[in-house]
């Protein structure tokens, strides 16, 4: 291993046509936007890394915060534990969530794929785990469209990557609906697949009591967000009432947020979202905080980073899967038999299809 400094940095913006729409409760989008980053070093590594900050629109002030961060580490050499302290105590003042967190994610991440590569180890070697395969759910589909359009598409997802989990979106109308959604999956998929939920936070918490013990006993293995997710006294009523398990965690910002969950008994189980959590480090510390109250941890999108991070949590559970950033990677990463293969390559083994970078691109 040798030392390697800060030196440069290159954001680029852009946004990446969806295979299919997301028809969720959270909006309609046909591209999902990212912010590339390139970490330059004193030496001919690189560190990359990618976030999905979801509004297009906001992809400019996220990188003027990640410029404005940056400034504290250059020329120094890397150490990402450090740097992240450093980041957390610079943001004291702009705040803990939103944008702040989501800049010091995309350093923390590009500066641990740098320190890995240092190494010449996959991030997840390098964070002391293996490459061992990490079981995947599907979620890039069975969105609130047509009912009678979900068999075919549970079908799909199923066979393009082999997975015996898939995850529907709910929250329609009449719960009865939701039930018929369900068993249109089953036909299409197979009855042996199984099913999470997620609500998007679409229901007040009266509406969420009568809803799910409507839909308790149907079989989902989760709910996910069923109201807001930071009403953590209301989704531990919730937990009391039924036997299905709750998982929140997506809109954690910060470690901070995943602990008062937990304090709360807010959920059975916990999904944090790697750029939300705050990259490597936030995980790490989320990780530690769900071991202690051995807690089941999933993650949310990123799969190329958090599958590396999974392999060392040790209560993880499922690593969510979805092409979206596939056309922005040069190699994607591979599936087998519903898991995802983590490349045998130095760091998190992410590198940019260019040629698309361009094609994609956005101003900031």
């Amino acid at each position: 291993m040798k030392e390697i400094k800060f030196i440069d940095y290159e954001i680029r913006g852009v946004n990446v046509p969806l295979k299919e729409p997301i028809q969720a409760h959270i909006g309609t989008f046909y591209k999902w936007p990212y912010l590339c980053l390139d970490i330059k070093t004193d030496s001919e590594i690189v560190g990359k890394s990618y976030i999905g900050p979801y509004l297009v629109e906001q992809l400019p002030s996220i990188a003027s915060c990640i410029k404005a961060l940056s400034t504290k580490f250059k020329g120094r050499v890397i150490q990402p534990s450090q740097f992240y302290k450093e980041g957390v105590k610079a943001l004291s003042l702009l705040g803990f969530q939103g944008i702040g967190i989501y800049a010091l994610a995309s350093l923390d991440i590009a500066f641990w794929d740098a320190h890995a590569k240092a190494y010449n180890s996959p991030l997840a070697v390098h964070l002391g785990g293996s490459l061992k395969p990490l079981k995947a759910y599907n979620s890039r589909g069975l969105w609130l469209k047509p009912i009678n359009e979900l068999a075919n598409d549970a079908k799909i997802l199923r066979e393009e990557g082999g997975f015996n989990t898939i995850k529907l979106r709910i929250g329609r109308e009449d719960a009865r609906d939701d039930i018929k959604a369900f068993n249109e999956v089953k036909r299409g998929a197979g009855s042996d697949i199984k099913i999470l939920s997620d609500f998007n936070q679409c229901f007040t918490l009266p509406e969420a009591m009568r809803r799910m013990k409507m839909l308790d006993e149907v079989g989902f293995e989760w709910f996910e967000e069923p109201i807001k997710y930071n009403d953590f006294l209301g989704c531990s009523k919730l937990c009391q009432m039924i036997s299905t398990p709750i998982t929140i965690g997506e809109n954690f910002h910060g470690p901070k947020d995943l602990k008062d969950a937990i304090d709360y008994n807010a959920c059975d189980m916990i999904m944090p979202d790697l750029m939300r959590i705050g990259g490597v480090s936030g995980w790490l510390k989320s990780a530690a905080i769900a071991e202690v109250n051995n807690m089941d941890l999933s993650s949310h999108l990123f799969p190329e980073v958090s599958a590396h991070l999974m392999s060392v949590t040790p209560t993880a559970d499922w690593t969510e899967w979805v092409d979206w950033a596939n056309p922005i990677i040069k190699d994607p990463y591979q599936l087998k038999d519903g898991h995802i293969i983590i490349p045998d390559k130095p760091g998190t083994g992410i590198d940019w299809n260019e040629e698309n970078l361009e094609k994609y691109a956005i101003p900031l």
